[in-house]
């Protein structure tokens, strides 16, 4: 039996593929299902196999994103069911018919061997203690009123047309005037809560009908009231958004698993506020018990309307999301960016904590400060590092971008209704419920010598950094700078117990890029006994699984130790993060960087900067002399671990395989220490091995963004960006090997080139899978086709038609659009076990070609005589693919369909329905594979 229906290639970034097996004969009528155990299922779909685990339990609501692995080897992220019982996936991995066992991570992963060392002992140095307290209380009054409109009083974006809640909590300092506005969004948790049965869809918090016990929402939107009044106390507006519509959902209907939904849902709260500053009236209509409600209705507590009127400073606004919401607000900020600038609100500030990275969305025009707590163990890999990594370099933007290291913090706790203890309903220790073998005293807050935070004492982190964050972003409240911009202080309301290092990428003018590392240098060299090579992402068990350009930077880690490299769930082959790897087996030798000729003063600059951290080769630490030669030849040098030890010692951990995290710690050599050197004069800087607390001559770091720097913030300069997205396209499944299009596109021509990474989705091993493919548009480019091999074949399969997705991920120069997301569908073309086939699609032309006909104006169709209701007419048109089936309307009617022609011309014997009104109405024609559309506008007579 041919057991590979559609195989979506394996593919390097230049697009190269590997070969695959042409088909066999087989027979004509195979049973659809090939493989099963007691609680799973492996189906033939139309181009690829359907993989099914049905459940114990429901999966329990977290960040993370469950994924289904056959005989321990994952295939990649799985669908839930609508009551969470099952996860669902379709691979292409021709593999899974010999399975022998279905398994999945969605309740907490399995341990695995890995780089297991002794804890680093290389001692840190003692942070400053800021003379400041972002935490104070300031001396406004704070007023306190929740609003609702309702449970489904907004329609979310890109997640199977539901509607949502729009409610909240606003927090207003008293006084008058304009204050600047912070949004706060929580992330993904459970939904309701209470004594009955589940919901039976899930949302609004219904009891199901055979239940007298009443379901309630959890209230996660007002776990973060300390930061809020803090806030507030000090002159800012804050509103806590609830979004428990997405939570219930997501998993199940968002391509992006809801981080564009929770980005339009800022978006619309910022547009309820802009109403009510404004004085206008704000209703919103509540589907779900349809009723208009408005805002003096949606209010309870200390405000009413007339209170919000020109209070508002929707000009200066600043956005927090944790978890999933992270990822959601610098959703809100890209597709605040795509609108017109006279539309744009001013989010000048992302903070972003805990999140996930799925969508690996560049952020432009916004300082940023990434907070990832050490001990998570719901998004364990702390993949929110991608979002500093990738947006440094991608825009000619002037913001500072942080990456803030909480040790002992876990994923919960900055939230109060997610800390046990705190809210009687889906609270947990997420490291103690997740993470495998969670004993490891690092973490474990059982243990004597744990690093863990209590929950008072990582809320209060929380308070002092998103307070601090926002008073300097928004407030100019410069006295808190140092917190975010890689200076070595720590907040005073934490400087009892609290370890925090601040990786920073200063504002573009700001800082003078002597070495970014990220590609081959002339003006970097390796010497002596020194290797020197530019690495990118991971390898190994858990890493990327197509080939790539660049060696990798570990093989031999968890994935969950390597938050620079861990791969994306929408974006797993997209190269991650390329730093130099600097190695050496004996001390003789060193790195030299050169710096270039006008970058050689810098008298009046601050300090000198490198990110830098031990490599897994490394027990417990290691070290790297830097030194600055000027152009006399003078040297001034310092042992990295006098400057920062962290950077050159493995971070804490003894046996678990999520610790001993490798992060870039931030290295810096103030000016003014460089006594005896011309300073308007220095000509190179260099890194020497050298021995350290391993006491051998043997060693390893990673190098990233060498600089000469002034601290600060820099800001956001209004500007529309472009969106890349892709166009969703249909093709047939062919009798064997052949090429599908899928188009990549640019919403408006641009003097700039703008790059993007696409990926289509099949399985992520095996002899088929993923393809992957960087795309540029050059300027003034707005479409550019990306080649995707197909393998059809003879066989039936169980369903009409398979959907892969399509991502495009990872901008340049533009934003990813709200139709960054679509799919590949290919059409079951050899029949449906026990169904009916789809309509026809037809032979894919250029897609580019096709894309630009079904987004632009509607072509002729042609109409031969009258049209009378209970007659027919006849109809045509050209420009379709060649064999696609056609469906024509009236209206809202559907009058039938027609397959075109070789040449792509259609025509058919339209039946006007005999009760279709007289008068005038648009005929239609669309296409099923090209989504071309052509239109007459026609009278109907009696």
């Amino acid at each position: 039996m041919k057991r590979l229906a559609l195989a979506l290639a394996l593919a390097t970034c230049a697009g190269t593929a590997l070969s695959v097996p042409a088909a066999s004969a087989a027979p004509r009528e195979p049973e659809p299902e090939v493989a099963s155990g007691s609680s799973w299922t492996v189906t033939r779909v139309a181009g690829g196999f359907e993989v099914t685990l049905e459940l114990d339990r429901p999966a329990p609501v977290a960040a993370g994103a469950p994924t289904l692995a056959v005989d321990g080897r994952v295939l990649g992220p799985a669908t839930e069911s609508a009551d969470g019982r099952s996860l669902t996936l379709v691979t292409t991995d021709p593999s899974v018919v010999d399975a022998t066992e279905v398994t999945t991570d969605a309740f907490g992963a399995p341990a695995a061997d890995t780089d297991v060392r002794t804890p680093s002992t290389v001692p840190a140095g003692d942070p400053t203690v800021l003379p400041a307290d972002p935490s104070r209380h300031g001396d406004h009054e704070v007023l306190e009123a929740e609003y609702d409109f309702g449970d489904q009083a907004v329609p979310l974006l890109n997640i199977g047309g539901i509607r949502g809640e729009m409610t909240g909590k606003i927090y207003l300092p008293d006084g008058r005037g304009e204050a600047p506005v912070v949004v706060f969004l929580h992330g993904r948790h459970t939904s309701c809560y209470g004594s009955g049965a589940a919901n039976p869809a899930r949302w609004p918090c219904l009891a199901s009908p055979d239940s007298t016990q009443q379901r309630l929402p959890i209230p996660s939107h007002l776990g973060y009231e300390e930061p809020a009044r803090a806030l507030a106390s000090n002159g800012y507006a804050v509103i806590s958004i609830s979004a428990n519509a997405i939570n219930a959902n997501d998993n199940q209907l968002s391509a992006d698993h809801g981080a564009q939904a929770r980005g339009q849902l800022v978006l619309d709260t910022l547009r309820m506020l802009e109403q009510a500053d404004r004085g206008e009236r704000v209703v919103f209509h509540d589907a779900f018990t349809d009723r208009d409600v408005s805002l003096d209705q949606a209010l309870t507590g200390d405000l009413r309307p007339a209170d919000l009127v020109r209070r508002l400073d929707l000009d200066d606004v600043g956005l927090m999301g944790h978890s999933r919401g992270g990822e959601g607000v610098v959703a809100a900020a890209t597709l605040n960016d795509a609108r017109p600038v006279s539309r744009q609100y001013g989010i000048d500030a992302v903070l972003p904590l805990a999140p996930v990275a799925y969508d690996r969305i560049t952020l432009p025009n916004a300082v940023t400060a990434t907070i990832l707590p050490y001990c998570d163990g719901d998004v364990e890999n702390l993949m929110g590092q991608h979002i500093v990594d990738d947006s440094r370099h991608a825009f000619e933007d002037d913001v500072l971008r942080s990456a803030v290291l909480v040790m002992g913090a876990n994923h919960n706790y900055f939230n109060t209704v997610w800390t046990p203890g705190l809210f009687p309903a889906a609270t947990a220790d997420d490291w103690a419920s997740f993470a495998p073998d969670s004993d490891d005293p690092t973490c474990d807050a059982s243990a004597d010598d744990t690093t863990r935070l209590t929950p008072a004492q990582q809320r209060a982190v929380g308070v002092a950094y998103l307070a601090g964050f926002f008073r300097l972003t928004l407030g100019g409240e410069t006295e808190f700078q140092p917190l975010f911009d890689g200076s070595d202080v720590v907040a005073p309301s934490t400087a009892s117990f609290a370890s925090l290092t601040v990786a920073a990428t200063q504002p573009a003018r700001s800082r003078t890029d002597l070495a970014t590392f990220e590609g081959a240098s002339d003006a970097v060299r390796a010497t002596g006994d020194v290797t020197a090579e530019v690495c990118a992402s991971m390898g190994g068990a858990g890493g990327v699984t197509l080939p790539q350009p660049r060696p990798f930077c570990a093989t031999t880690v968890d994935q969950a130790a390597l938050p620079h490299w861990s791969p994306a769930l929408w974006a797993p082959n997209v190269p991650a993060s390329p730093m130099l790897h600097m190695t050496w087996d004996a001390t003789a030798g060193d790195v030299r960087v050169a710096v270039p000729r006008g970058r050689r003063d810098i008298a009046d600059d601050e300090r000198i900067s490198v990110r830098m951290a031990a490599d897994a080769s490394v027990a417990t630490g290691t070290d790297v002399v830097i030194s600055v030669v000027d152009g006399d030849g003078r040297t001034w040098s310092a042992p990295v671990s006098e400057l920062n030890p962290d950077a050159v010692g493995r971070l804490p951990g003894r046996e678990h395989p999520w610790l001993r995290k490798i992060i870039l710690q931030q290295v810096t050599i103030p000016t003014s220490s460089l006594t005896g050197l011309d300073l308007t004069d220095v000509r190179e800087v260099r890194f020497t091995p050298a021995v350290g607390a391993d006491g051998t001559p043997s060693g390893g770091v990673f190098l990233s963004d060498l600089s000469v720097e002034n601290p600060a913030v820099g800001g956001r300069r209004p500007a529309r960006q472009a969106t890349v997205d892709i166009a969703s396209t249909r093709v047939e499944e062919g009798a064997g090997p052949g090429t599908a299009q899928v188009a990549a596109v640019l919403s408006e021509r641009v003097r700039h080139p703008v790059t993007a990474y696409v990926s289509v989705f099949g399985a992520a091993e095996g002899r088929a899978g993923a393809t992957m493919r960087q795309v540029t548009f050059a300027p003034g480019q707005v479409c550019v086709p990306v080649g995707v091999p197909t393998y059809g074949d003879t066989l039936p399969g169980a369903t009409a038609s398979t959907s892969f997705k399509v991502s495009a991920t990872n901008v340049s120069g533009a934003v990813m659009g709200d139709a960054g997301f679509g799919t590949l569908t290919v059409r079951e073309d050899d029949g449906v076990t026990g169904g009916t086939p789809a309509p026809e699609v037809g032979e894919q032309g250029d897609v580019c070609a096709e894309y630009t006909a079904a987004t632009g104006r509607p072509g002729a169709l042609r109409v031969t005589g009258q049209v009378r209701a209970g007659s027919t007419v006849e109809v045509g048109a050209r420009g379709y693919r060649a064999g696609e089936s056609v469906e024509f309307t009236l209206g809202a009617t559907s009058l039938g369909r027609a397959v075109a022609d070789r040449r792509g011309a259609v025509s058919f014997e339209a039946p006007v329905p005999a009760d279709a009104p007289t008068g005038r109405a648009t005929l239609t024609a669309t296409g099923a594979g090209s989504g071309r559309t052509t239109e007459a506008e026609v009278r109907i007579r009696r």
